[in-house]
């Protein structure tokens, strides 16, 4: 066989297959309509809905552990990092969704990717601890946890993910850089934790993350949900099915919500209410400040921003396909299956300084891959290297 020639086939069959799947995620997008904002605090949330309801054929990762069908593991007693086990004993697929948390075994994780898990298989899945001080069972299995990975980490990690579906194909995220995005939330929201568990910072927030959770309920023919966060578009999630946004809006909600309760407490900084009493300080903002109001206009941007992005097209962990969504303004992940959008998640891009479109002022930042590279990615994530790790960390050393 000649090599250039199939090389050349190679590529315009790849070219082909990205278009076809970058036009089934515009289509999908073109379906939806926005509907009434429901706004709390600093955070909106726009209802993605959709017409035409369609059942899910598979359980959510809740149901299916819930069920006693499916359970998650180490992959083995000595454990790594960046994978587990999951087995599906039952008839149906199961349904993982990206930045969902696992508790427990050796160490908390959040998947790095949504999945579905083939029906009565055991699969390895892709994952980043979220817990750096600990290295030890707690329990034998993991237990699902009722948030996801708080928003603006959960943005950065699907960047480095992506990254490493260009570079070496593999559904890795930064760990280093993962470990210190939550050490700094910790900081500034003022948690602390023994062992740097990003739950921790959630578990201290809980009574504030709970009222979000209170003021944010889904609507009829809601499949997805669009969050702005003060004056930005955080992003987006997008679901197959009703009954799945249904299910997973809470986790959703508690992941952006942490994100809303940090904007909130840089301003009342900037406001000087801080040390107020609640009552008096909910006053003083609503002297100084106008009611919260949402731009519809940035809402519908970041949706057609989501149509326009190129995607490319990679094999699923379990049964489906990856896709990694790339624009000018936004970044994102998606789950298809038989030409089927399951679960497609997008954030805003543009606070890059790098981007034609850079907006001043933003805190977060999604660094470019160059940039991670020249520093370097944490890649010994062997139990022996992620020890090591923590004693560098332990001695303050240099990397």
């Amino acid at each position: 066989m000649n090599v250039k020639w199939w090389v050349v086939m190679h590529n315009r069959k790849e070219s082909e297959m990205n278009t076809i799947k970058t036009t089934l995620i515009r289509e999908r997008i073109e379906k939806i309509r926005l509907g009434e904002p429901t706004i709390h605090g600093q955070m909106a949330m726009f209802p993605l809905l959709d017409e035409e309801e369609s059942a899910a054929d598979y359980l959510t990762l809740d149901d299916s552990i819930s069920n006693g069908c499916a359970r998650v593991t180490e992959v083995d007693e000595g454990g790594s990092v960046p994978e587990l086990t999951f087995k599906n004993s039952g008839e149906k697929r199961v349904f993982l969704m990206e930045g969902e948390e696992l508790l427990g075994a050796k160490q908390s994780r959040t998947l790095n990717l949504s999945i579905l898990a083939p029906a009565d298989k055991e699969i390895i899945i892709p994952v980043t601890c979220v817990e750096s001080g600990r290295w030890s069972y707690n329990s034998p299995r993991f237990s699902t946890s009722d948030r996801a990975h708080f928003s603006r980490g959960r943005r950065e990690k699907m960047a480095s993910v992506s990254d490493s579906m260009r570079m070496d194909a593999s559904p890795a995220a930064d760990q280093r850089e993962v470990w210190d995005q939550i050490s700094e939330k910790g900081r500034r929201m003022k948690s602390h934790s023994p062992t740097s568990a990003m739950g921790d910072i959630f578990e201290d927030h809980r009574e504030h993350v709970s009222d979000y959770v209170k003021a944010f309920t889904a609507v009829e023919n809601q499949a997805g949900m669009l969050v702005m966060v003060a004056d930005d578009i955080v992003g987006l999630d997008l679901f197959d099915s009703t009954e799945i946004l249904k299910k997973l809006m809470p986790k959703l909600i508690r992941s952006f919500a942490l994100d809303a309760i940090e904007e909130r407490s840089h301003y009342q900084k900037a406001t000087g209410t801080e040390g107020m009493t609640s009552f008096n300080r909910e006053e003083e903002i609503r002297c100084r400040t106008k009611p919260y109001q949402p731009k519809i206009a940035d809402a519908e941007d970041l949706l057609k921003k989501s149509a326009a992005a190129k995607s490319s097209t990679h094999p699923g962990v379990g049964d489906g396909d990856n896709l990694r969504l790339q624009g000018e303004e936004v970044i994102g992940g998606a789950l298809t299956l038989d030409n089927q959008v399951i679960h497609l998640s997008v954030f805003r891009n543009d606070d890059l300084p790098g981007s034609k479109n850079h907006r001043r002022g933003r805190r977060s930042r999604v660094r470019r891959a160059s940039h991670r590279r020249s520093h370097g990615r944490t890649r010994d994530l062997s139990p022996e290297g992620f020890l090591e790790f923590l004693r560098r960390n332990s001695r303050g050393d240099e990397e």
